[in-house]
C-alpha cells in the first residue's frame, strides 16, 4: 500500500500543476488527503495569482463531490490563466497539446489517466465558445481535442471545429462536429441501420411531454417505436446513471417528474440484457485508430450496471469472469463483435472514443452510449484486481503509440518502409487521396510524381483526389505496369486493395499490401487480414505478378477472395 499521505512534490514552474490523476488516485484509495489541501491553499494565501493551485484545489474539490465550490475554484484558475502543464514520469516524452474546456470530470477526456504511465509533458490550452484564435499555444509535438459532448459544450465544439479548420500539424480527435453527434440520440441515430448493433432509440422531449405522458394524455407510442411501457428516463445531460430510472407505469413517472425539477429529458426503450443467470453484464471498451481495447467488464444483479455499484470488490467469481474477458478479449469478444466495431468506427469516424456496451440473446451488441470523455483508469487496487495491470498497460500504451504515430508520420521520412521497394510509406495529406497514396507505394514513384502524371493524364483531375479507376490505370501505364483489378487476390506480390471505408459511411477506401504487411495511408489501423476478408471490395495488382494466378498456381490462397487450387476457373 501507498503512503497513507499524499506526497508534495515541488512545482517550480509556472502552472505546473498535479492534476487529475495523482490526485483523484489519492481520494479513490482513501489516502489522507491534508498535506495536499494545507499545500494548496498555503500558496493560494501567499499568492492569490497562483492559478496551478486554485486548478488543483479545483481537482481535489470535483473528486471529493464539492462541484459547487469545484467550479469556483477552476473559474479562477481559468481567469487567470489558460494554459497549464502536467509533466508525467522523467518528462522525456512528446509534448502533447490538449484543447480542454471547463466543467467537471466529465467535460473532457480523461487523457490524464491515459497517459499517466508515460514520460509524455501535458500542455492544457483551455478553449470556450469565445476564444478568438490559437495564436499563443505553447510549442508541441502531437495535440489531442479532448473536449467532449454535452449540452454545455457544444459552443465550445463549434468554435473548435472553425479554429482548426486549417490545422496542419499532427492532431487526434479533430471533429469537433463528429464529437458534437455524440449524444445519445445522435448515437442512436448513427447506429440505427446496423443489423450487428441495437442502439435504443433516444427521444430528446421537454417535460411538457412527460407531464402529458403520465396523465394519459398520450401514449408511449407517441415518443418511441416501443409502444409499451417500462421506459427509461433520465435528464439531459446526465452520467453516472444520475437521475436515471425504470419507469414501468404513468404513476411511477409522474412520482419521477414530482421528483426531478430538470425541464429535459431523455427517454428510451428498457432493453433486457440480462444473462442466462439473470445477472447484467456491461463492458467497456475503448478505440484507438479504430483497434478495440478491453477497459472493464462490470457484473451485477441490478439492471444499471455501473462499475463501483456492482460488487465487483465484493465478488471473486465477477472478477474471475472480468480477468477471463480481458485475458481472452483480442480473440473472443472482439472477434465475435467485429461487424459491430467496424460499423462503430466507420459511423462516429474519431481516432480515440470509449463506448459501454453489452451482449444480447441474439448476439447483437447493445450500445448504452459513446463518448470520448469516458473515464477509463487503472486506479483499482493490484492486489484485488491483479489482472487489470496487464490490460490496461496494453491499452495505455496503445494511446502512446497513437500519438507517437501521429509525429511520425510528419516527418520528412516516415519510419515505415514498403517491402517490395525498401521507399517510405506514403500517407494521406486530404480526405480523397487515399488511392494517389497507394499508387505511389506500389510503383515506388513520390506523391507529387503520381499527381504530376494523373494531371497529364487528365488536366481535369483534382489535385488531392479523388482518383478514378481509369486514371489510376493511365498512371500505372506511365510508369510502365499494367494493373489487372479482380475479386482475387495473389497474397505473395504488392496491391492495392479496395476496402470498405473504416471511418466514412457509404464510402469505398484504398489501402496497400507490400507482399508483407498491409498499410493504410489513413490514420485508421482497424485494416488487417481480417477486415480484408470481412469488407474486402476489389484487388488490384501488376499483371505480371497475377501469372501464378493465371495459370492456376498452387500458391494461391483461399482468403480474402482468391480461389482454392482446385476449383475450376
Amino acid at each position: 500500500m501507498k503512503s497513507a499521505a499524499v506526497q508534495i512534490e515541488a512545482l517550480d514552474e509556472p502552472n505546473l500543476i498535479m492534476g487529475k490523476a495523482p490526485i483523484v488516485r489519492a481520494v479513490f484509495e482513501g489516502r489522507d488527503i491534508s498535506p495536499l489541501w494545507d499545500t494548496l491553499f498555503g500558496r493560494i494565501s501567499a499568492d492569490i495569482t497562483d492559478a496551478a493551485a486554485f486548478l488543483d484545489v479545483s481537482i481535489l474539490l470535483h473528486a471529493i463531490g464539492e462541484e459547487d465550490k469545484a467550479a469556483l475554484s477552476q473559474k479562477a484558475a481559468l481567469e487567470i490563466s489558460r494554459k497549464y502543464l502536467i509533466r508525467n514520469g522523467r518528462g522525456t516524452g512528446p509534448n502533447v497539446l490538449v484543447f480542454m474546456t471547463a466543467g467537471d470530470f466529465m467535460a473532457n477526456t480523461p487523457i490524464e489517466f491515459l497517459l499517466e504511465n508515460s514520460d509524455a509533458n501535458l500542455l492544457l490550452y483551455y478553449v470556450d465558445a469565445d476564444t478568438a484564435d490559437l495564436g499563443d499555444v505553447p510549442e508541441h509535438d502531437v495535440a489531442f481535442v479532448a473536449v467532449g459532448e454535452s449540452a454545455e459544450n457544444l459552443a465550445v465544439l463549434a468554435n473548435l471545429d472553425r479554429l482548426l479548420r486549417d490545422w496542419a500539424g499532427p492532431i487526434m480527435n479533430n471533429a469537433p462536429r463528429l464529437i458534437m453527434a455524440l449524444s445519445r440520440d445522435g448515437v442512436a441515430e448513427a447506429l440505427k441501420d446496423e443489423p450487428s448493433i441495437l442502439a435504443p432509440a433516444a427521444a430528446r422531449v421537454g417535460r411538457a411531454v412527460l407531464e402529458k405522458l403520465a396523465s394519459g394524455d398520450i401514449e408511449v407510442g407517441a415518443l418511441l417505436v416501443a409502444n409499451a411501457f417500462p421506459v427509461i428516463v433520465r435528464p439531459l445531460g446526465t452520467h453516472a446513471g444520475k437521475g436515471m430510472e425504470k419507469i414501468a407505469t404513468r404513476a411511477e413517472l409522474s412520482a419521477y417528474l414530482n421528483s426531478h425539477a430538470e425541464t429535459e429529458f431523455y427517454v428510451t426503450p428498457f432493453i433486457d440484457y440480462s444473462g442466462a443467470d439473470g445477472k447484467f453484464r456491461k463492458q467497456r471498451v475503448a478505440f484507438i485508430n479504430g483497434r478495440p481495447y478491453a477497459s472493464h467488464l462490470a457484473v451485477s444483479e441490478h439492471w444499471m450496471v455501473h462499475y463501483l455499484n456492482a460488487g465487483m470488490t465484493q465478488h471473486e467469481d465477477r472478477r474471475a469472469e472480468e480477468a477471463l474477458w480481458m485475458a481472452n478479449f483480442d480473440s473472443d469478444f472482439a472477434v465475435r463483435h467485429a461487424r459491430s466495431f467496424d460499423a462503430l468506427h466507420r459511423r462516429l469516424g474519431l481516432d480515440y472514443f470509449a463506448i459501454d456496451c453489452a451482449e444480447l440473446a441474439d448476439g447483437r451488441l447493445l450500445v448504452f452510449e459513446a463518448d470520448v470523455a469516458m473515464i477509463v483508469h487503472s486506479m483499482d487496487w493490484e492486489s484485488i484486481f491483479p489482472y487489470k495491470k496487464g490490460a490496461m498497460h496494453k491499452l495505455f500504451v496503445a494511446f502512446e503509440n497513437a500519438l507517437a504515430r501521429r509525429v511520425a508520420r510528419m516527418l520528412p521520412a516516415p519510419t515505415t518502409e514498403c517491402a517490395h521497394t525498401g521507399k517510405p510509406a506514403v500517407y494521406q495529406r486530404t480526405h480523397d487521396d487515399c488511392l494517389v497514396c497507394a499508387l505511389a507505394m506500389l510503383t515506388g514513384r513520390t506523391y507529387e510524381e503520381i499527381e504530376g502524371i494523373a494531371r497529364g493524364c487528365d488536366a481535369a483531375y483534382p489535385l488531392g483526389g479523388p482518383m478514378s479507376h481509369s486514371i489510376m490505370r493511365g498512371v500505372a501505364n506511365k510508369c510502365g505496369f499494367v494493373l489487372l483489378s479482380s475479386i482475387y487476390m495473389l497474397w505473395a506480390k504488392p496491391a492495392i486493395i479496395g476496402v470498405v471505408s473504416p471511418t466514412v459511411p457509404n464510402t469505398g477506401h484504398a489501402v496497400f499490401w507490400d507482399g508483407e504487411k498491409i498499410i493504410d495511408p489513413g490514420f485508421c489501423e482497424r485494416v488487417d487480414r481480417a477486415y480484408v476478408d470481412r469488407c474486402g471490395l476489389e484487388f488490384t495488382q501488376r499483371a505480371s505478378d497475377l501469372q501464378p494466378l493465371i495459370s492456376h498456381d498452387v500458391q494461391i490462397s483461399y482468403l480474402a477472395g482468391a480461389v482454392a487450387a482446385n476449383e475450376p476457373l
